[in-house]
């Protein structure tokens, strides 16, 4: 039974993002999937219970029959486990892993936020997790610079080189793509490590978008059906309104939602309006509504006041949710290019379906 595990080297490199994009090509190819989190770092309650960000998000996605808790066995926010000791916590581990194995042509293994990190919420490194599931390798790396990222690539490898099927650069800046391309990822191939891809920084990807605004803040879209738009900025101004949303000045309650933009320093010119939050609880008045519409601007009511809504936003960490399509879909077109995820899938060498 292949195990695929995907890990990190953190800075929010985006490996929930990746694994559920390999999860989403797999399905397309008629494989079963089945997905395991160890170790949950990104507690959530939802439907009564405490679970990972990451389990939901699979478990809605891939459509599992496995409870929550058997899907992230070990969460950071429930002490009942720590008693255990590190062999036995494996052991569990290993015979979970091979139960949930059971009908599937495929078990994905979410890693830790980081794989250097002696984390004591995980105290199952990933590096000793790995070839204890005899489990195949993805490592996510967010690119910084070209020194960090051939020091971390090389001392994974240095670890897993018997494991690793691949590696994906992830989230380079786009006016540094074109070296990375030509210069280090040949290099690092000329040295046996198996480079899938040089994904570019994308808004798409990089931003929060208007469905998870709403989320967070539980509040009510009063107009609006595109809500994967990225949101790059907030401001509570009007300076950005134009045309048929001026109407929307005389709303002091409000948090208007910019799209993302390159440097707007040096630019006069408004900066792009995605949509607008209404803060307080206060409906709006019908003309308001119709320019929304008019505009086709998503509308947002939510019953905090403005700067609590703000302050939520601010202090809410950016997660991944069901209903983030865009950014999977996305995702996949990156890895596309060159047929990059594809070859990633044959060195797996699956059973045909």
């Amino acid at each position: 039974m292949p195990f695929l595990f995907i890990g990190s080297t953190g800075d929010r490199a985006g490996h929930s993002l990746i694994a559920w994009a390999v999860a989403r090509r797999l399905l397309e190819k008629g494989k079963r999937v089945g997905f395991i989190k160890p170790f949950g770092t990104d507690p959530v309650h939802l439907h009564g219970q405490w679970t990972d960000q990451d389990a939901f998000l699979f478990k809605e996605t891939l459509n599992l029959s496995e409870p929550l808790e058997r899907i992230c066995p070990y969460l950071v926010s429930d002490e009942t486990w720590r008693h255990k000791g590190n062999d036995e916590v494996l052991e569990e581990l290993k015979t979970l892993a091979g139960e949930v194995s059971e009908g599937k042509d495929i078990v994905l293994i979410l890693g830790s936020k980081h794989i250097f990190f002696d984390d004591a919420a995980c105290p199952i490194p990933d590096v000793t997790l790995i070839p204890e599931l005899k489990a195949e390798f993805v490592l996510v790396h967010r690119y910084r610079k070209v020194s960090k990222a051939i020091y971390s690539i090389l001392s994974v490898s240095s670890l897993l080189r018997e494991r690793i099927r691949g590696i994906v650069l992830n989230r380079v800046p786009a006016e540094e793509l074109p070296e990375i391309q030509t210069h280090l990822v040949p290099s690092l191939r000329a040295k046996g490590i198996p480079v899938v891809a040089a994904l570019p920084e994308d808004p798409v990807l990089s931003f929060r978008s208007l469905r998870e605004v709403g989320e967070v803040l539980e509040g009510q879209w009063l107009w609006g059906e595109d809500l994967g738009t990225p949101v790059g900025e907030l401001t509570v101004g009007a300076t950005d309104l134009s045309e048929g949303l001026l109407l929307f000045k005389r709303a002091y309650n409000k948090i208007v939602l910019l799209g993302p933009t390159a440097d707007h320093a040096e630019s006069t010119s408004p900066r792009p309006v995605v949509g607008i939050v209404l803060t307080g609880g206060r409906s709006p008045a019908p003309p308001l509504l119709r320019a929304a519409k008019q505009a086709d601007l998503p509308l947002l009511l939510v019953k905090q006041d403005t700067f609590a809504a703000l302050e939520r936003l601010e202090q809410t960490t950016s997660h991944l949710s069901p209903g983030d399509e865009v950014k999977v879909r996305h995702i996949l077109e990156l890895m596309d290019h060159e047929g990059a995820l594809d070859k990633l899938l044959e060195s797996l060498q699956l059973p045909r379906a």
